[in-house]
């Protein structure tokens, strides 16, 4: 029971950082969801209903969102530093 509870508590602090820890679980388990997939499953409503299992996702092909998510913010920080340097 206690074991649980700490793998619990280990894998809430792990997705509610919002950091990418060299110890977090997706670098040891591949279908664990990492903080960048929990945090957009908290921000958008549409997509990464999964919050910690990405099988259901990628099953159910709702998890497509993460990289548009990602192009989308490199797009934006290229256009901000673009600006910046104008």
């Amino acid at each position: 029971m206690y074991a649980w509870i700490v793998l619990r508590l280990f894998q809430a602090i792990d997705a509610h950082s919002g950091y990418d820890f060299p110890w977090s679980l997706r670098h040891f388990l591949p279908f664990w969801a990492g903080a960048d997939h929990h945090d957009l499953h908290h921000e958008k409503f549409i997509g990464n209903y999964a919050s910690s299992f990405r099988w259901w996702d990628y099953c159910l092909d709702t998890e497509a969102g993460l990289e548009a998510h990602r192009k989308r913010r490199e797009k934006k920080l290229k256009a901000i530093k673009a600006q910046k340097s104008q």
